[in-house]
């Protein structure tokens, strides 16, 4: 028996480093003490690994002839340039930062036990075992080190470590499942017509064919069937595949409307099939990393799968060497590793751009080799099983090699699966993005928790956090994460992307409107499991547009993220709105006022154009004046330019004033209030200019980012000038204006979208804060929205789908009882507020004792 050699790479991550073990064994005993090492803290390896998929994508995009699918992120993120000249550079980065982090890594124990125990021995089984989704995706066969001494070795990944299962037995039975394939098709009967000569003499070997049209068609439960009936050798899947957010699992897509996972649906059927005697699955579909994974946890011993989509004159050149070379009795690693290297040698010819990084091949170190028994023991009955095991084999990967080279070109090119939490920015609870939230062990210990999926451990101590913080939003939906991966198999995903980074007060007056909802609806699913559990994927945007670009990218390439609410500023969510409508994501933003992003088919937002405001402000200010409250009124106008949305708001506001009698208002020509840094304007100045041009009625715009600059005006305010009526836009309820303005902001008025006392205390009870503002409510009907829209589907017995939620919402869809009152959307996607006669949308507030309290309503306000 060859010799076996596992490095074992334990917990950690690129930004702390890995601990690593060795451990060679021969015929399963140990033969070399423990060898231990450390992987060094390196960011540039998981930046090289992404940089050299985003290359291999934009190659692929310049061969539309080989049937690729190329996903929208893909595109946009790579080089300019030659797409091969720059998927050979960042091959070629890749293989030389994973040899500089090794060689300057603590490894010289593990390499020098490899050099006395292995040195050139030819039979080496060498194995990574690790469960970090990054580091299984690593090209580890370009590990210079190990083939300067073992040049012929082929590089396993091992998850699951099982005790042998049964020997081969004859006959030889194979079972293929042709997924979603046109059998019918003049060109597809035609193989198939070709491959039963391919097969030769059929009595030899049994052979099941699944497919749309088969004998046996294709379906669920006949996959269940024919998985646990009969002692399968080898099952092969064609077809569409995709790898789950996590990593941990992935889906034979069937048809349409089915998808199969190892782990959920399929899992029953297939240890029946290993405890059978199930030795070998091929996967010839895409993004198999996933599959492949969670095939070893059931405990099939060999699997072979393919890291990204392959070309199919690569795929035929693979097989072409790979099988005969197992033919004649080679190794499955071995031939696998004769295979790779003739890929090699056509590394960048037109279609066979770095393929010879795309073969993976998984197995279980306990299993022995898997080789065919060579001919000459076939020469006596006692020996004569062999021989017919072996031609049966040949038959069957005959027929294997037959069925992949023809209907590969149509199945390469699924769809591309990516883990948004994985990324920096982003956390589903396995990163904590509030920087004050990093300080608290308690939090720290539960993300370690989340991180290692050891979700009871989470649960407990986000719990224990929020007994004593309560007002946390981050960390109530990690522990509602926690609880959805703990209860819930299937738990619906949906993500939100807020400024957690550069303005947290109004992140988290957004996040506590999605995390009170995913509370009460996993409340409910704990006491009545009727639905599914709700887990939320959390980022960080700041609030700028080329971060809100990126984050709607890494949704959008996350097949489980069925959702976004987000953005919040008019220019983040204009910023990602086009890749939310080419991903054929829903994102409704619960924030943003700005009317160029409706109209966009899978694109809503929960509030009127911020113009609308300016009228029931400026009709406020009309009523002041007409029962002479406001004598003379003279107004300042103050905005910040670098806010679209209060831009617009500032410029109706004055335009309103102009055409109103008695009101004057201070032009740009005498004084442009431009309060943006850049233009370096201080209060000071301000004040004078309301000195000089005897102002009584200030408005000022602000940047939601800046509120702190734009409080600061009113709380300078001159003794002489505590008289001033002083006005805002929807942007300045926030508790963070109360704080920083303290008496400076007494009697300000604003307008905003949404107040109900009513819940305005259900909130405050829930949360245990200082203030509740519209984002709140706002991103909690939000968050309704979409979850009701998914029950719909559910109880429809429709999958959920992205498509399918976007068309339930464009179809005549309401809710009744909202937070906010009810919720129902116009043609372009925004909210449509005519029909409500009772949803207290012209309310104007007043800070009073520190607090914001409602005035009446204007009612000549309009509709909005």
């Amino acid at each position: 028996m060859s010799r076996v050699v596992i490095l074992k790479i334990g917990d950690g991550s690129f930004e702390t480093g890995f601990s690593v073990t060795l451990e060679i064994r021969d015929n399963h005993l140990l033969i070399a003490p423990f060898a231990d090492g450390k992987l060094v803290p390196n960011l540039d390896i998981a930046a090289a690994l992404q940089n050299y998929r985003r290359a291999y994508y934009h190659w692929v995009a310049s061969q539309p002839s080989l049937g690729i699918t190329v996903p929208h992120s893909m595109i946009t993120h790579a080089a300019v340039g030659d797409p091969r000249d720059n998927l050979r550079k960042a091959t070629k980065t890749l293989k030389d930062s994973l040899n500089e982090w090794l060689n300057s890594s603590d490894m010289s124990s593990i390499q020098n036990h490899i050099l006395f125990h292995i040195g050139t021995k030819s039979e080496v089984r060498f194995f990574i075992q690790t469960t970090h989704f990054y580091l299984q995706q690593i090209p580890w066969e370009c590990w210079n080190f190990l083939h300067q001494w073992c040049p012929d070795v082929e590089i396993a990944l091992t998850i699951q470590r099982n005790p042998p299962i049964i020997n081969l037995t004859s006959p030889i039975n194979i079972l293929v499942i042709l997924g979603n394939i046109d059998i019918e098709n003049e060109h597809n009967s035609l193989c198939l017509s070709s491959l039963q000569t391919a097969i030769g003499n059929p009595d030899k070997v049994y052979i099941q064919i699944l497919s749309p049209s088969s004998e046996v068609p294709l379906s669920t439960i006949n996959i269940h069937n024919e998985l646990i009936k009969n002692p399968w050798d080898i099952v092969v899947y064609l077809g569409h595949s995709q790898t789950s957010s996590d990593g941990h699992d992935g889906v034979f897509i069937i048809d349409n409307d089915t998808a199969l996972s190892p782990e959920h649906n399929l899992r029953n059927s297939l240890e029946i099939a290993v405890k059978k005697g199930l030795k070998l699955v091929i996967c010839n579909s895409c993004d198999g990393l996933g599959i492949g994974r969670q095939l070893a946890n059931i405990g099939v011993p060999h699997i072979i799968v393919m890291k990204e989509p392959i070309a199919v004159r690569v795929a035929l050149r693979f097989l072409e060497v790979f099988l005969p070379n197992f033919l004649e009795h080679k190794s499955l690693q071995e031939s696998l590793t004769i295979a790779r290297q003739e890929l090699r040698l056509h590394e960048f010819e037109k279609d066979a751009a770095s393929s010879s990084l795309l073969p993976l091949l998984i197995e279980n170190p306990e299993e022995p080799p898997l080789i065919l028994p060579p001919e000459n023991m076939g020469k006596n009955h006692v020996q004569g099983w062999p021989l017919r095991l072996y031609s049966r084999w040949k038959q069957a990967l005959l027929f294997m090699l037959s069925i992949l080279v023809t209907l590969s070109v149509l199945y390469w090119g699924g769809v591309f699966s990516d883990d948004a939490s994985k990324y920096p920015e982003i956390s589903l609870g396995e990163e904590i993005l509030l920087k004050t939230n990093r300080q608290d062990n308690i939090i720290e210990r539960g993300r370690q928790a989340f991180k290692n999926q050891e979700y009871k451990q989470a649960i407990r101590l986000f719990k224990k956090s929020l007994d004593r913080l309560p007002n946390n939003p981050e960390i109530r939906i990690y522990y509602n994460n926690a609880r959805a991966a703990y209860q819930d198999r299937n738990p619906l995903k949906i993500a939100t992307s807020v400024p957690l980074g550069n303005n947290p007060e109004i992140a988290q007056e957004i996040l506590r409107g999605i995390a009170l909802f995913q509370e009460e609806l996993n409340n409910e699913q704990a006491k009545n499991p009727d639905f599914h559990f709700l887990q939320v994927v959390v980022a960080n945007d700041n609030n700028s547009p080329v971060d809100a670009k990126d984050r709607a990218e890494k949704f959008v390439k996350d097949p489980s993220i069925i959702a976004v609410v987000g953005h919040n500023a008019s220019a983040a969510s204009e910023a990602a709105k086009d890749i939310y409508v080419q991903g054929k994501i829903v994102a409704l933003s619960p924030t943003s006022f700005s009317p160029k992003i409706s109209g966009n088919g899978y694109i809503y937002k929960m509030v009127p154009e911020m113009e609308t405001f300016a009228t029931s402000l400026s009709e406020y200010i009309r009523e002041q004046t007409d029962k002479l409250i406001i004598q003379n009124p003279t107004n300042l106008i103050c905005y910040d330019n670098r806010s679209g949305d209060n831009y617009n708001f500032a410029k109706k506001y004055k335009n309103i004033l102009l055409g109103q009698r008695f009101q004057k208002v201070i032009k740009d020509a005498d004084f442009d209030c431009n309060i943006e840094p850049e233009i370096n304007l201080d209060e000071q100045e301000i004040y004078q200019k309301i000195a000089q041009y005897q102002v009584n009625i200030l408005m000022v715009a602000p940047y939601v980012n800046d509120l702190k600059r734009a409080v600061s005006i009113f709380k300078q305010r001159p003794a002489q000038q505590l008289n001033l009526v002083i006005l805002g836009s929807p942007s300045f309820q926030s508790y963070l204006t109360l704080a920083e303005g303290e008496q400076g902001v007494e009697n300000l008025v604003i307008t905003v979208p949404w107040y109900d006392l009513k819940q305005d205390n259900y909130i405050h009870s829930f949360w245990q804060n200082k203030i509740n503002v519209w984002r709140t409510p706002m991103a909690y009907d939000s968050t309704k929205v979409i979850l009701t829209a998914l029950r719909q589907l559910y109880q429809q017995g429709q999958k959920f789908d992205r498509e399918f939620l976007n068309q339930v919402l464009r179809n005549d869809f309401s809710i009744d009882e909202g937070m906010t009152g009810k919720v129902r959307f116009d043609e372009n996607g925004v909210r449509n507020m005519n029909n409500n006669p009772d949803d207290r949308r012209y309310l104007i507030l007043q800070v009073k004792n520190g607090q914001f309290v409602p005035l009446a309503p204007i009612k000549s306000a309009g509709p909005l």
